[in-house]
């Protein structure tokens, strides 16, 4: 007989959110505790073709396989499966998405055989994969819901509050600035959805004691290409937020936006600034 999982997990948090974080496969090494890496290969209409390689075991050893997911948000749910099938005959995963009174409940199917040369059966693979996802999903259900509490903070406070003054964004104080360029390239009409959603994201990261200021550009001469700056006081404090569960939310975000995209850091060395007419 087939090995068969089948688990959920319900999340107090938007429907849209929950389903933007969790398939943002970009992200997805720091959403599961178990990948070291996660490599988008292609990706072409709603199917993603990825790369994912697991944290070291206590050998030392990784496994790395490429999946392929193909997303319906409208219905959602989401059909993956293994394109290198490793230790399996076959590997199919299905992913539903319902709403629930106390959130939104995630479900997870897998449908597998092992193959005869596995060190495991299909019945040992299921006590495996079931104690596994347990864990992740109760990590992703405390990440995702840490990100819908800080977003709802933030929504909460005035518009106005949560801009930066011309003196508040450069008092003089803080020292050398260190510079995050990011490029990024929206799909072809959600350019107006990327911009939104940036500017939700963007006021909990200006609240960071550490940003000093962020902007976001759109390019006149590249169509979908968009630039932003954020700047803060050090690289060591940027580095803790880049890592921390609130960043790893907020980039689950924009997935559903972005094609391409890729990040630089500077130290600025000089600045001349010209004080703005009132």
């Amino acid at each position: 007989m087939a090995g068969r999982t089948d688990n959920s997990v319900v999340i107090n948090a938007p429907m849209d959110l929950v389903w933007d974080i969790t398939n943002d496969v970009s992200g997805w090494a720091g959403l599961f505790a178990e990948y070291a890496e996660s490599e988008v290969l292609a990706v072409e209409g709603d199917t993603v073709r990825f790369r994912l390689t697991t944290q070291p075991d206590e050998n030392g050893k990784q496994w790395s396989w490429v999946s392929e997911r193909t997303l319906d948000r409208a219905g959602r749910t989401v059909a993956a499966r293994r394109l290198d099938s490793g230790l399996f005959e076959y590997m199919n995963i299905r992913w539903e998405y319902t709403p629930d009174p106390g959130g939104v409940r995630m479900r997870w199917i897998q449908e597998f055989t092992m193959k005869p040369s596995a060190p495991v059966d299909n019945q040992g693979a299921e006590a495996h994969l079931n104690r596994q996802t347990v864990r992740e999903m109760a990590r992703i259900k405390q990440l995702v819901e840490q990100t819908a509490r800080a977003g709802a903070g933030a929504a909460g406070r005035d518009e106005g509050d949560r801009r930066m003054t011309d003196s508040s964004a450069d008092d003089g104080e803080h020292g050398p600035v260190f510079r995050v360029l990011l490029r990024a390239e929206i799909a072809e009409g959600r350019e107006k959805e990327f911009e939104e959603t940036w500017r939700a994201v963007g006021g909990v990261i200006t609240r960071e004691p550490a940003n000093l200021g962020q902007w976001l550009m759109r390019s006149n001469d590249e169509p979908g290409v968009y630039y932003i700056i954020s700047d803060w006081t050090d690289e060591k404090r940027f580095r803790e937020f880049e890592r921390s569960d609130a960043h790893i939310g907020h980039r689950g975000r924009f997935q559903p936006f972005r094609t391409k995209g890729s990040m630089v850091t500077t130290d600025v060395v000089a600045e001349m600034v010209k004080e703005r007419r009132r």
